[in-house]
């Protein structure tokens, strides 16, 4: 079915079928007909009112009415009240009693305010509920209506205003219970009590924490302890705000039995490692396929019990291709499969902010030490600088030559080196600095290099710098060829 819309009018007039086998309404069964209605709404299930385009379903005839809303669950249908839709009275006035979706966003009206407290006193009928970028104050209006339960809620998204205090959410949030919650996302908002909710969720598939508060804080233990009954978790984001994060570290040993996440295939951490590490040294996730790392900065970088988590997640653990990205105040190092044209989800990101450009090889050679999995396995390494950041930023060669030699020869079995045009200089230059005797030392196993930018002049500087590389090499026995790369994105020439 290529257009469910169009077999919808073409059954509306009386028939459909290729080459004159026209099918007349009544011979259609009602299988047939609810899995064309339940493939149309999901058609449209991204728009807020998505869900209520059954209502042209309704109006054709008595029959597909009597249909619709003899099978409201097998076909999702909600109401949807959102301010630029009818009262919540008009809504519940005219369609039978079906779950409630709650849309409000933005400065929202006096009625606007009216209509969700209407709607959300409907608990037992709430089936999600968004509320996207509102101010504090109408939290102290809403907020106390969601401390009784809420049994069919399965989506609840809550995002303040930014420039407003940080929301509180009451530890009666949901009324302690949430048995069919699938979709939990939270921002700026201060919920320590989280963990008490998630063991009362079990159903939760999809759990979002952004940006904590210090006042939100939960310690690594305790955000464990809630993990542990969310056996269907898929995805999970936990970030904290760098400039409010309180977490002392206790440095308790690792637990002798680590709690599973068995279907948690994306993670998403921010914080100080010291968190992060007692966080994954008590998870197990098997099935991990996309990982997003993000540590802040210090000076010493102990992450031993995230390479050890890595290694266990056997997905993570066999990617091939590094790439890393010198921002102007952070450091990313990807890990991916070699054959991507495009990075696909299936991948390990780490993050690291080092606003000192001075300090940033060394460091960066300590954190790919610290945090990636067994080196040896790398094929590939990707070293990449935006257009906008200049080589004139970073420091002389002369200064770092030492620090790119510690950060290259961990890559001792790369074959593939690839270069944006921007840093392409002072690789080359350090690989050009390698006496006679050591050149084969430094990517021994290196074959082939690929520089952005290398043909857009005629005589382009790098060449004349890596071809000394490259006639050393030779001599060594172990040869090299250099390439033009097309590059991709903000680091194409």
């Amino acid at each position: 079915m290529a257009n469910c819309w169009s077999l919808h009018r073409e059954i509306a007039k009386g028939g459909i079928g290729p080459l004159h086998q026209q099918v007349t309404i009544g011979s259609l069964p009602d299988d047939v007909l609810l899995k064309i209605f339940k493939y149309a709404i999901r058609e449209m299930y991204y728009s807020y009112s998505s869900n209520e385009k059954w209502r042209t379903l309704v109006h054709v005839c008595r029959r597909w009415r009597n249909m619709t809303f003899t099978y409201p669950r097998h076909l999702n249908l909600e109401l949807v009240y959102s301010p630029s839709e009818r009262s919540v009275k008009e809504m519940l006035d005219i369609w039978p009693e079906l779950p409630i979706y709650i849309w409000a966003f933005s400065y929202p009206t006096m009625e606007t305010i009216t209509n969700v407290v209407a709607a959300l006193t409907l608990n037992h009928r709430v089936s999600r509920i968004r509320f996207n970028e509102l101010p504090n104050w109408t939290w102290k209006r809403f907020g106390p209506l969601m401390e009784q339960p809420f049994p069919a809620l399965t989506d609840f998204y809550l995002r303040p205003y930014s420039p407003d205090p940080v929301v509180p959410i009451s530890r009666s949030f949901l009324g302690g219970s949430a048995p069919c919650l699938q979709d939990l996302y939270l921002e700026s908002i201060s919920f320590p009590a989280l963990p008490n909710l998630l063991l009362a969720a079990t159903n939760l598939v999809r759990l979002s924490y952004i940006d904590i508060p210090s006042s939100g804080y939960i310690p690594p233990q305790a955000m464990v302890t809630g993990l542990s009954a969310l056996t269907r978790l898929q995805r999970l984001s936990l970030t904290f705000q760098p400039e409010s994060f309180p977490y002392r570290p206790i440095r308790i040993p690792p637990p002798h039995t680590r709690t599973l996440l068995p279907a948690l295939t994306y993670l998403c951490l921010r914080g100080v490692p010291e968190y992060v590490e007692d966080l994954v040294a008590q998870v197990d996730a098997p099935l991990l396929e996309s990982t997003k790392i993000t540590l802040f900065h210090r000076e010493v970088l102990e992450v031993s019990e995230l390479s050890k988590f890595v290694r266990r997640a056997d997905k993570l653990s066999l990617r091939d291709r590094a790439e890393v990205t010198f921002e102007s105040d952070r450091i990313t190092v990807l890990l991916s499969e070699i054959f991507d044209v495009i990075v696909d989800p299936k991948t390990l990101r780490l993050c690291s902010p080092c606003p000192e450009s001075n300090l940033r090889l060394s460091y960066l050679a300590q954190f790919c030490a610290s945090c990636l999995p067994t080196l040896s396995l790398f094929e590939s390494l990707h070293i990449l600088v935006p257009r906008h950041y200049t080589p004139y930023s970073w420091p002389d060669v002369t200064d770092n030559h030492s620090q790119w030699l510690e950060l290259l020869r961990l890559f001792n079995t790369v074959k593939e080196l690839r270069l944006s045009i921007t840093v392409a200089p002072r690789v080359a230059q350090v690989l050009r600095g390698l006496p006679a005797e050591r050149v084969s030392e430094v990517l021994p196993a290196l074959e082939n290099v690929f520089i952005s930018g290398l043909n857009l002049y005629k005589f382009n500087p790098v060449k004349e710098i890596i071809s000394e590389f490259v006639d050393a090499r030779q001599l060594s026995g172990h040869p090299v060829s250099i390439h033009h790369w097309k590059g991709r994105g903000r680091f194409a020439r």
